[in-house]
């Protein structure tokens, strides 16, 4: 399969650029504000323990884990501390994001590389290749496609590869920087690698968009602030109530189990 540098070249020119003080607002929703996306990674962690917990993986037993697009490090330190047995591998396209990771965690690996192109040193298997809120930025569905190859090819016999995806009806392209890819696309390729999604988890209600679409009600929620609307969103998330049709994609993505058939 051949792959264009293209996406891999404004990726990494996107990233480092970007990078400046290593906060939640920079590897997050970029206008969003530090608070907000305090709010909307703890829904990610939230998410990531939910779909760790079938695996019967704890925090004393050891096992190996991957974070495909680690950026500034927020799922290095919370495996460090929810998972301290585990041993952790971030991989990540800006060299810049790795330098500083390497500078402020100490004893665990960091490695710069493309996620279509990176070679373990050690040729090692992992129990848990993670890759969150990373593959939508990829605009390439070649390039996509061989990053998950990739990834997969990485996986311990019962390990399980760990996405997210929107999965739309069709495929999206909302912006020269965002493409979110059809339920239909994701089922093609997982069954084209021997694979299979065994689970599906919806990580936020409307959070990344601010709250509801109605102006009214969003002007009221932003009044009683982040707090508010990150406690309405797991509220209604849990009770499973039925989203209106003005969400937006962003809150629809998905925390996806892949494993082998």
């Amino acid at each position: 399969m051949k792959v264009t540098d293209s996406d891999a070249i404004r990726l990494r020119e996107f990233w480092n650029k970007r990078y400046s003080a290593f906060t939640l607002s920079e590897s997050g929703w970029l206008g969003a504000g530090e608070t907000l996306n305090q709010r909307i990674y703890a829904c990610k962690r939230q998410a990531l323990k939910a779909a760790l917990a079938p695996l019967g993986l704890d925090r004393r037993s050891r096992w190996t884990v991957l974070d495909a697009g680690c950026g500034q490090g927020h799922f290095a330190r919370f495996y460090r501390r929810e998972f301290p047995a585990a041993t952790y591998v971030g991989i990540d396209i800006s060299e810049r994001a790795v330098a500083h990771l390497r500078a402020e965690i100490a004893g665990a690996e960091f490695h710069a590389a493309d996620l279509c192109r990176w070679d373990d040193p050690q040729g090692r298997a992992f129990d848990v290749i993670q890759s969150l809120e990373v593959l939508h930025l990829i605009l390439d569905d070649a390039a996509v496609s061989h990053a998950v190859a990739s990834l997969a090819s990485r996986l311990a016999p019962e390990g399980a590869l760990l996405v997210t995806a929107a999965l739309p009806e069709t495929t999206v392209q909302p912006s020269g920087y965002l493409r979110y890819r059809s339920r239909s696309f994701w089922e093609s390729l997982v069954a084209s690698l021997g694979l299979r999604i065994a689970a599906e988890r919806q990580i936020y209600y409307w959070l990344p968009d601010g709250g509801p679409a109605n102006k009214y009600l969003r002007y009221a929620m932003n009044r009683l602030g982040p707090g508010a609307i990150y406690g309405l969103d797991r509220a209604a998330l849990a009770l499973g109530v039925p989203r209106p049709s003005s969400i937006g994609i962003d809150s629809r993505m998905r925390l996806l189990t892949i494993r082998r058939r």
